[in-house]
């Protein structure tokens, strides 16, 4: 019988815990969390709210015509303008933030030799592989864009 003062203070505690963690639940969570299940349902007008960055290739155009008609007519029309210029905010009419991510990494993304892709695409095995293939040494070619119009791709 000594411990039931005991027991009913720990009680007590379990009930103060719980009470205060469903008060500051009924604080914390929104009005519209679980309209749609387990979301918020006034999330959607918060996320149509935000500008969209990426813009797409038709944004691009209005200034850059003559890379436009290249990039329709060219074997990269499925890789919009934003994927390796990035998106139009940083530009904007700003020419030293806009650059290209010329970098060879930036190109093996989609052309490194992977067993998943089609034989039809184009593909190597590495930077390094590509220039002994091609008789070429470092110095004659650093980059791919050496070589290579990414605007008008063989």
């Amino acid at each position: 019988m000594s411990y039931r003062r005991h027991i009913t203070r720990l009680l007590m505690i379990i009930g103060v815990v719980v009470i205060g963690f469903i008060a500051a639940r009924s604080l914390m969570v929104p009005d519209s969390f679980g309209e749609y299940g387990h979301f918020r349902g006034a999330n959607l007008e918060e996320q149509m709210a935000i500008p969209p960055l990426y813009q797409g290739a038709d944004h691009c155009k209005e200034c850059h015509q003559s890379q436009h008609s290249d990039w329709q007519e060219s074997a990269h029309l499925s890789v919009t303008c934003e994927v390796c210029h990035g998106h139009w905010e940083i530009h904007n009419g700003n020419l030293t933030t806009m650059t290209a991510a010329a970098t060879v990494d930036a190109c093996l993304t989609c052309h490194l030799k992977l067993l998943g892709r089609p034989e039809h695409f184009s593909q190597i095995e590495s930077f390094s592989q590509h220039l002994t293939d091609q008789e070429l040494s470092e110095e004659d070619a650093t980059g791919c864009v050496d070589c290579h119009d990414p605007h008008a791709p063989l």
